[in-house]
């Protein structure tokens, strides 16, 4: 199930937290750019965010080695800038994972029973309406490249995506034109995907492409499943971009995913197929769009050891818990917000759709303390409890 930052932005939870250090600039780590030189940014607008993660024991047992890995940057791309300016505890060490994102590892020894801690990170973002100089003619893919090999790689988030399945295949030959370069592919394959399918605002997920295609029902990460799986299939590279838009149209902000697909000699190029029918094939018409991670990942994993005396397994299991609260607060644009064209956008005061279910994405696991773990923790008990004793006698008779 790929579950990707699902929160209700506007639900603030207040919890009772403990926090590890004092809060200092996060140096030395950045995040990759992947922006296209043919793009046009435009209208910029500024704005800052906090992301605060609460970790909790909900047992009567410690929780050791306590490790989360946790997505601190996208890359960054056109249309959307984000620098991690403060956290609260710094990371362990930090690294790049497949698809680009910054991933910063962070530990705590041990969570007492009944105790949380809290990471709080705080970002300032840049977000751009934009378009692109594309040409008339494009070379073929160079197929021996990383980007070609792993962004049309059918094994690629294959449960979600089903790139070659009969089904996307058949979509692609319906649609796709003979002699058509591949702007053109991929403007006819968006151009499918937002007269086909409509949006549920049940807000529950088909779950993959083909059951997007055969029930014509979806939500923004369906419909991206959906193009990247059609874009892939007809071996034009694609990737999904999960993020944070600022507004809908009214004023509300969610967390919403879209996609951005490779042209040869042009690079990444942005679509928004679940708001398809306000434009956003090759553009984007706002300054709302944050990417805040790429790829269907979960944005947190943590991991933690327990001590199989006091757990059991499944005890364990559900030992700790986590909680997401995200505060974005727009500043003042950079430049003046562009009037709306109603001639070329007669829709663009409807509301658009964005995801906001009470689910967070994130995987835990715990693991047994080995033999030597298991008999350093009982070494270290006796020791304590033998010093407070000690310390009790010579309270006591001095």
């Amino acid at each position: 199930m790929h579950l990707r930052l699902w929160l209700i932005p506007s639900s603030i939870i207040a919890f009772s937290a403990i926090f590890i250090g004092e809060p200092q600039a996060l140096a030395a780590v950045t995040n990759l750019s992947i922006a296209s030189p043919d793009a046009v940014p435009t209208l910029p607008a500024d704005y800052t965010f906090t992301q605060q993660i609460t970790l909790t024991n909900k047992t009567n047992a410690t929780a050791y080695d306590v490790k989360a890995a946790v997505v601190l940057l996208a890359p960054e791309t056109s249309y959307s800038e984000v620098e991690l300016v403060q956290e609260s505890q710094s990371p362990v060490n930090t690294y790049h994972d497949q698809y680009g994102n910054l991933i910063g590892t962070f530990l705590w020894n041990a969570i007492a029973p009944h105790t949380s801690v809290n990471l709080t990170l705080t970002y300032t973002a840049t977000s751009s309406e934009v378009s692109y100089h594309l040409p008339t003619t494009y070379p073929p893919y160079n197929v021996r490249s990383s980007v070609y090999k792993f962004y049309t790689n059918p094994q690629l988030e294959s449960q979600q995506v089903n790139t070659d399945s009969p089904v996307l295949e058949q979509i692609d030959q319906s649609v796709i034109k003979p002699g058509e370069n591949p702007e053109q592919k991929a403007q006819a394959l968006f151009n499918w995907v937002v007269q086909n399918i409509h949006y549920n605002y049940s807000l529950q997920a088909s779950g993959s492409a083909v059951a997007t295609a055969e029930t014509h029902l979806g939500i923004c990460s369906d419909f991206a499943d959906l193009y990247v799986g059609l874009l892939r299939t007809a071996k034009i590279p694609a990737r999904f971009v999960g993020g944070y838009v600022t507004s809908n149209g009214s004023g509300q902000g969610g967390f919403h995913q879209w996609v951005e697909f490779y042209l040869p000699t042009v690079g990444w190029v942005v679509a928004d197929p679940t708001w398809g029918a306000y434009g956003y094939f090759a553009s984007l018409q706002d300054h709302w769009h944050i990417g805040l991670y790429d790829g269907i990942r979960k944005d947190i994993t943590v991991t933690w050891n327990y001590s199989p005396q006091a757990l059991t397994a499944s005890q364990a299991a559900k030992q700790i818990t986590i909680s997401y609260q995200y505060q974005f607060h727009k500043t003042v644009p950079i430049a003046p917000l562009k009037p709306v064209n109603v001639i070329k956008h007669k829709t663009t005061k409807k509301v658009r759709p964005i995801l906001d279910p009470p689910i967070i994405s994130h995987k835990v696991q715990s693991v047994p303390l080995n033999f030597w773990q298991q008999l350093w923790l009982s070494l270290t008990q006796w020791v304590s409890n033998r010093t407070k004793s000690v310390v009790h006698w010579f309270a006591k008779y001095f």
